[in-house]
């Protein structure tokens, strides 16, 4: 699977989940806060295994 595949994929996986909890009842800065760091998270995480892939 392409690199750009999964981050779409993980970014759905990640704004499902947010919408999720915003639609259950909760307050919009914690959630706001989470998905900040959850998007970034994800981001910074897929970059690197793909650059670690690419080196071997």
């Amino acid at each position: 699977m392409q690199s750009k595949t999964k981050l779409i994929l993980m970014n759905c996986a990640v704004a499902a989940g947010l919408i999720y909890r915003w639609k259950t009842g909760t307050q919009i800065v914690p959630l706001a806060i989470t998905a900040v760091i959850m998007f970034t998270l994800v981001n910074v995480l897929l970059i690197f295994a793909t650059k670690r892939s690419t080196n071997r």
